[in-house]
């Protein structure tokens, strides 16, 4: 037995005013017969209806099956109640166009976990006889076969009481008839409660007529209640199939090709230029490791900072003022760094003669021809950059026949402090300049020759290491780092007169060494300058350029994807506002319902990243030839080295913001489905 006791239920009109729909409705129901509710238009029996089946609430009310009152109902509760109790049957069907009569009748066991029964349903078919037709599509059906489906959807799940409103409204006379023949056959087993306009049908067919008026009860004609126990089943929460949530998600997706294309294509395009313009400022110590591995450089110069000037990427030696030597807790810190990172750590010397530090100027060399320095590189070397080659200082770095810094040598170490190894680049302007009747460094190497240093310092030239480090447009760093050091024997260090000071220091690199690590390393020691500085330069370059862009891009390019995303979902929800309706009526949550916008979402944000993937590489060529030129006072350019480049940590982070961004307006837009009432949605209001 169903009970209903003080059913209220007040509405309030656009004009605010309030409407009192039901008022203090008081009514049983047997677990048998047919039930008509009457009424004119207003009288409240829809909304009677809706509050029985859980679709509508009651501003006051209590239902009892069986004496044992359900408590009030919230979303869920709801949802389960209209799950596993009630069979709808709706004027307009309210069936699933995208499935044909067999699923749709097996969507109802699917929502309630039960396993598809194929001999069920063909049975379920037969008694609403519709034998044969399972496989049709609903636009093959005439209006009483797709009612008659609804009622075969409502009665497969085999429900406590069927509800029908306005069944046969949109019905012939003679296909009316044949519905309410079914309904009389089946109240014979259930509770069946139609709401109808047709008085003529109700006295011919109904055990039971309730008329209703303003909201009351002004008629009953069979009140009395046998008291007969309801078969009560469990109750369950729906759960989509999986194969329908991807079914509808890509249903919509196809649904509008044109919105989908111009909105994907705008959306990754504007992503594009979001992560274009990111990555522009995302410089990473990979700048520095691929600009020497271009140059085949192998050396750094760990020097102590020095205030950072705007005319030059690399500021020469002449203008550092080293005041302090690294403490020895630094210098431990260093060399282990160093060490762990399989590269070599080696102090640098100069030496004062005559009040003055030793310059390659002073191996008696005067450069008057530029050409010597052109390089793939270096198309037009300037006179500035001669002059700052020719005022370089010369580091002396102690070396033993066992010294990896010795690698790549042509000749031998130097075996006393008398003898002396220098690099292919000094070499290479002795034979250019001073040694002209030579055709090769071995040559050179053969003379033996005695470098003099402002006449007061001899060594023996006996060998010569092979650098294949090209010159950058006065980027002396190279001179510092590798090419203006001359390898001395330990004991020169150990005898030397003459007055010296140890002003930096080198790293040597090895085929294992991280450069990116080491790099990062030094610069969280923090004690001194790093060069090459290729990253520090272009970060501070970039940074300035582009961040007034940053500024005005970002905010315009959220919003503009928020509008566009947030356009199109909206657009799908709307699209399938009919389909949200049904579902809910026959017991899915909301949070169902949000599982196919998150596929569809999915689906599309996949397609978007896969654009994006295609379009910023495009971009970033763009910015490298805006920069081929930029990159400060060096011959660098686009055609040498692509500077910004997505990497994976970037694409990674990329994929993060499209994720996001989707999520937010997913979790925000479909919000709005809990605002949908299905009752308004089913009756397409």
């Amino acid at each position: 037995m169903i009970e209903l006791l003080n059913v209220n239920k007040t509405y309030t009109s656009k004009s605010k005013i309030q409407v009192k729909a039901l008022d203090q409705v008081n009514l049983r129901f047997n677990s048998k017969g047919l039930v008509f509710i009457l009424g004119k238009s207003g009288s409240g029996k829809t909304s009677l209806l809706n509050i029985i089946g859980g679709l509508d609430s009651a501003n006051s009310s209590k239902i009892f099956i069986n004496g044992k009152e359900l408590k009030r109902f919230d979303e869920r509760t709801c949802a389960e109640y209209r799950n596993s109790y009630i069979g709808f049957v709706f004027q307009e069907y309210n069936l699933l166009n995208n499935l044909n009569v067999y699923d749709n009748i097996a969507l109802s066991l699917q929502l309630q976990k039960k396993p598809v029964d194929e001999a069920k349903i063909l049975k379920v078919l037969e008694d609403v006889e519709l034998q044969g037709l399972e496989k049709r599509q609903l636009d093959e059906l005439s209006g009483g076969q797709k009612q008659r489906v609804a009622i075969a959807r409502a009665l497969i799940k085999d429900p406590v009481i069927l509800l029908a409103d306005e069944p046969t409204g949109n019905l012939d006379s003679e296909t009316s008839t044949q519905i309410f023949e079914l309904f009389k056959k089946l109240s014979q087993d259930k509770c069946v409660i139609v709401v109808s306009h047709d008085a003529e049908y109700a006295h011919h067919y109904a055990d039971r007529i309730i008329e209703l008026s303003d909201g009351h009860v002004i008629k009953d004609t069979n009140p009395l209640i046998l008291d007969e126990p309801i078969d009560i089943p469990i109750k369950r929460r729906a759960r989509l199939p999986f194969s329908l949530i991807w079914k509808m998600s890509f249903g919509n997706i196809l649904n509008n090709k044109l919105r989908l294309l111009v909105t994907c294509v705008i959306v990754s395009f504007l992503t594009a230029v979001l992560s274009t313009v990111y990555t522009s400022l995302y410089v990473s110590n990979q700048v520095t490791k691929d600009l020497m591995n271009l140059s085949k450089q192998d050396h750094l110069l760990l020097v102590e900072p020095v205030p950072y000037q705007s005319n030059t990427i690399l500021i020469p030696s002449s203008e550092y003022n080293f005041s302090k030597k690294l403490t020895n807790e630094v210098l431990v810190k260093v060399r282990e760094m160093t060490e762990d990172n399989n590269a070599h750590l080696y102090p640098k010397t100069q030496i004062m003669l005559g009040n003055e530090w030793i310059k390659v100027s002073d191996l008696g060399l005067t450069i008057t021809d530029s050409t010597l320095l052109e390089s793939n590189l270096i198309p037009k070397p300037n006179k500035d950059l001669v002059e700052s080659i020719q005022s370089s200082y010369l580091s002396f770095v102690s070396a033993d026949y066992s010294s990896v810094l010795l690698e790549n040598l042509i000749g031998k170490a130097p075996n006393n402090r008398y003898e002396v190894v220098i690099s292919n680049y000094l070499a290479e302007m002795l034979l250019k300049y001073q040694y002209t009747h030579l055709n090769s460094i071995q040559d050179l190497i053969n003379e033996e020759i005695w470098l003099t240093f402002k006449d007061q310092m001899k060594l023996k030239l006996v060998g010569v290491v092979m650098n294949e480090t090209p010159l950058l447009r006065e980027d002396t760093t190279i001179l510092n780092t590798s090419f203006t050091n001359i390898y001395v024997h330990p004991s020169f260090s150990r005898f030397n007169p003459y007055t010296t000071s140890q002003i930096s220091y080198g790293v040597k690199l090895s085929e294992n060494t991280d450069i990116v690590k080491l790099i990062k390393g030094y610069k969280t020691i923090g004690t001194f300058t790093i060069l090459p500085r290729y990253t520090d330069a272009l970060n501070r370059y970039t940074r300035y350029e582009l961040t007034l862009i940053m500024g005005l891009l970002v905010p315009l390019i959220g919003y503009f994807m928020i509008v566009f995303l947030g356009n199109y979902i909206a657009s799908s929800i709307l699209f399938r506002k009919k389909q949200i309706g049904i579902l809910r009526a026959l017991g899915c949550e909301v949070n169902e319902m949000n599982k196919i916008f998150l596929i569809e979402a999915l689906l599309i944000g996949l397609f978007i990243m896969g654009l994006v993937l295609i379009m910023v590489p495009f971009m970033i060529d763009i910015l490298n030839f805006a920069f081929m030129v930029h990159f400060f006072d060096t011959y660098i350019s686009y055609f040498h080295y692509p500077i910004f480049h997505l990497g994976i940590g970037h694409f990674i982070e990329v994929s993060t913001l499209i994720v996001l961004v989707f999520t937010v307006l997913i979790i925000v837009l479909t919000y709005h489905i809990n605002l949908l009432d299905p009752v308004a949605v089913i009756s397409g209001k």
